[in-house]
């Protein structure tokens, strides 16, 4: 384990304040969140600012609360999230983030809203998401990204906020957009519509009632081509969604990707002129949180 110098303490109300936030020595009034001792506040022109117990006890648990403490409160600070977008790694400005929020049997070290989809964050210091917490990451189907700061040595906030924004410290704990993808694929292939191909074109297009050329199904929203002999269509699957099934996502059926609802509508008035509500299957995905 990676000792750190302990940069995050409370202050005598219980808000956590960073070591430039406070004055010089035993007066700065702040404690450790770890084990609650006495800190005193070590500024100098030529040793890192940090704080240390004025016990002299200074553990590596102690720095490492301190450090994974600075990091969430930077993520809050910064508003801007990594997140998974279909198996890659994408930063994104939050509608909002919240620390430590609890979703009932699991609280992740930042809950962040991203275009009205939830996203998880969590902190690697000293302890992994490990398969306990991976499942219940699964059941309440929310992606998300784990950030690893452990091995690593900071001196200040600036660098911590480096680390945050590297993805060569990230990897993603679970990519929801995966599994809906899985799922899509999955219902086409059961349900979907089998239309035949007549010379070069598919007979009759639900969407547009009439005969299309087969090109136009390749770039299609609802189009799916499993096969020369026929093509499977999407325009059915707002009607075989289980009924227990809530929150409405856009779901685009043309490509293995999961769109938000900005992107659904750029790529249907981009190909079609039409209105993404018009052009983009709706899925209905269970969540809570």
């Amino acid at each position: 384990m990676n000792k750190n110098y302990i940069l995050m303490a409370v202050n005598k109300a219980g808000k956590n304040v960073y070591i430039d936030e406070v004055p010089n020595g035993k007066n700065c009034g702040c404690f450790c969140k770890e084990c609650g001792g006495e800190l005193v506040a070590r500024h100098g022109e030529k040793r890192i600012h940090h704080f240390a117990h004025a016990s002299g006890n200074d553990t590596i648990n102690c720095s490492q609360t301190a450090l994974h403490i600075l990091a969430k409160e930077i993520l809050a600070e910064e508003g801007r999230v990594p997140i998974p977008r279909n198996g890659k790694i994408e930063f994104h400005s939050a509608d909002k983030v919240e620390l430590e929020k609890s979703l009932g049997d699991i609280i992740p070290d930042a809950f962040a809203i991203v275009k009205g989809r939830p996203f998880m964050v969590e902190i690697l210091v000293s302890h992994a998401v490990d398969e306990k917490k991976l499942n219940k990451i699964k059941e309440h189907r929310i992606s998300c990204i784990e950030i690893d700061l452990s091995g690593k040595t900071f001196e200040s906030k600036e660098e911590v906020r480096a680390a945050l924004k590297n993805p060569c410290n990230m990897k993603i704990v679970y990519d929801d957009d995966s599994r809906m993808i899985q799922e899509r694929k999955e219902i086409l292939l059961n349900y979907g519509l089998k239309l035949k191909i007549c010379r070069g074109g598919i007979v009759f297009c639900p969407k547009l009632r009439s005969y299309v050329p087969t090109y136009f199904c390749e770039d299609c929203v609802f189009g799916c081509k499993e096969s020369n002999d026929f093509m499977r269509c999407g325009i059915v699957l707002p009607l075989v969604l289980k009924p227990n099934f809530r929150e409405v996502f856009n779901i685009i059926l043309k490509s293995n990707n999961v769109m938000f609802d900005d992107e659904a509508q750029r790529y249907n008035d981009s190909h079609f002129g039409w209105k993404a509500t018009e052009a983009v299957q709706r899925a209905y995905i269970m969540r809570r949180f």
